[in-house]
């Protein structure tokens, strides 16, 4: 992909398009074709963003490091990796930007809790680059003290939360000590590292630059192309299914087996609408069908390990389910406006946390008990506690499933009776049933079947239109 850049149009013109992402799955930054991070939430998705120029290019703040003048740009992921690279091509030359978040193996290595690595090459010519680095944490309500640490760079804190950036050039305070700054020549064959390592209650970790980053960034290649041949997709646009696997695998959280629906928080579906709403959460119907992608691409591991985050996520509101939770599973998601940002092109309000916490969407327990299924299939095994916790949800659907509810989309009002979710009562209560036939949880076969059966009765009725007194409104 090309474009052309101009000083005026540089930040104004990026749409989502223009982002590719980047993580370690713990958290997930978007970077621009113009080398820009403008997305970034720390320490994890649904914390606060400390970058977020993507919903106000004034206030939010960015990272940025971009030719200082005209240039084309092409970007792509390094092969089978989420390790990204943009091209700036200038009339002087040409520069690569390498951008990744190092993924570690060693469970005894000194490392950062989170780093973004970023590295640029002088490939022809000469190019005369430009860095910026702007943090606004907690939503751009912060504005945090930056202090130059001499050799070791530049350190900004606020509360307990310590960002430290280090590069292999000099950069400088800006004189409003608001961002630090630099900008150098580039020349072929050049390279220039950049890290920013982040710390929370704890000591801050300075990696090495140079030949250890380059270490790191093979460290990273490998451990996503390693992950990457468990595929076991064989078929047409293989290379396809595999770069949508990365990206699934991107939104999964590494530390509790979550797995959550974006990156991002308030993107509109229509410019200058209001339904922008907070999507870094783990909604179980979305990761329910993400498990079943995962699993039936070969990647059993991250199947298994959203059953687990599930048993424990749940473990409070068993055996009932909530329609969302945090990566950790907690469920207090106050829905707040931000009302100091003027949104993605300027579409407003900018909303942290989900009100959708609060409804009941009954067609949730299909999507995850199907779900459980077909990891089954796809030869999983079921723990004891994962057996009871599904056993669960089905007595849940059992004695619910008459009910009004707020239905897939979300509906903010009254509760009504949709099709769709009597339909995923039914798929949860039938997977049960296969399930206990595989042996791998116990029912009662006999009222499992006869709620099934009364559950087809009405959903026939609805359409027929013989149960309005019990469906209403079709969904």
């Amino acid at each position: 992909m090309e474009r052309e850049w101009s000083e005026a149009t540089a930040r104004s013109a990026c749409g989502i398009a223009d982002y590719g992402v980047i993580g370690d799955c713990r958290t997930a930054a978007l970077v621009s074709n113009n080398g820009s991070i403008d997305w970034l939430c720390l320490p994890h998705f649904s914390g606060p963003s400390v970058f977020a120029s993507l919903l106000d290019q004034d206030q939010g703040g960015c990272f940025s490091i971009k030719p200082d003048q005209p240039f084309r740009c092409a970007r792509r992921y390094v092969d089978t990796t989420a390790v990204l690279e943009t091209t700036f091509e200038t009339e002087s030359g040409v520069a690569r930007l390498t951008d990744f978040m190092p993924i570690v193996n060693a469970p005894d290595a000194l490392q950062p809790m989170r780093e973004i690595l970023r590295a640029i090459d002088g490939i022809a010519g000469e190019v005369d680059i430009v860095v910026f680095f702007q943090p606004r944490p907690n939503y751009a309500r912060v504005r945090p003290r930056i202090r130059s640490r001499g050799k070791l760079g530049w350190a900004c804190t606020w509360s307990d939360e310590l960002f430290l950036l280090r590069s292999s050039v000099p950069l400088e305070l800006t004189p409003d000590g608001a961002a630090v700054r630099g900008h150098f020549r580039l020349r072929a064959r050049e390279k220039v590292w950049l890290s920013l390592c982040y710390s929370k209650g704890d000591i801050g970790v300075i990696p090495p630059l140079c030949e250890w980053g380059g270490a790191r960034l093979r460290t990273t290649l490998d451990w996503w192309t390693a992950w990457s041949r468990r595929c076991a997709y064989d078929g047409p646009r293989r290379e396809m299914i595999i770069r949508s696997a990365i990206t699934l695998k991107l939104m999964s959280f590494a530390l509790s087996g979550a797995v959550v629906a974006a990156a991002t928080t308030s993107l509109p579906e229509s410019l200058g609408g209001e339904r922008n709403f907070d999507y870094r959460y783990c909604w179980l119907r979305d990761a329910a069908l993400t498990m079943r992608a995962f699993t039936g691409l070969g990647f059993r591991d991250e199947g298994g390990s959203f059953l687990r985050w599930l048993l424990h996520a749940t473990r409070l509101t068993w055996p009932e389910l909530q329609v969302v939770y945090d990566v950790y599973g907690r469920t207090g998601l106050r829905e707040r406006k931000l009302e100091h940002l003027c949104g993605y092109q300027n579409s407003r309000p900018v909303r942290i946390g989900n009100g959708a916490y609060t409804q009941v969407q009954l067609d949730v327990y299909g999507g995850v008990v199907s779900a459980a299924l077909h990891y089954v299939e796809s030869g999983g095994s079921l723990q004891a506690a994962e057996a009871r916790l599904l056993a669960g949800f089905g007595n849940t659907v059992s004695k619910k499933w008459r009910e009004a509810d707020n239905g897939i989309w979300e509906i903010r009002g009254e509760k009504r009776h949709y099709t769709f979710s009597k339909v995923m009562c039914w798929s949860a209560l039938d997977s049960l049933i296969k399930l206990a036939q595989r042996g791998c949880v116990r029912i009662d076969e006999k009222l499992v079947h006869s709620e099934c059966g009364a559950i087809s009765q009405a959903i026939d009725g609805a359409v027929l239109g013989g149960l309005p007194q019990l469906m209403g409104a079709n969904g």
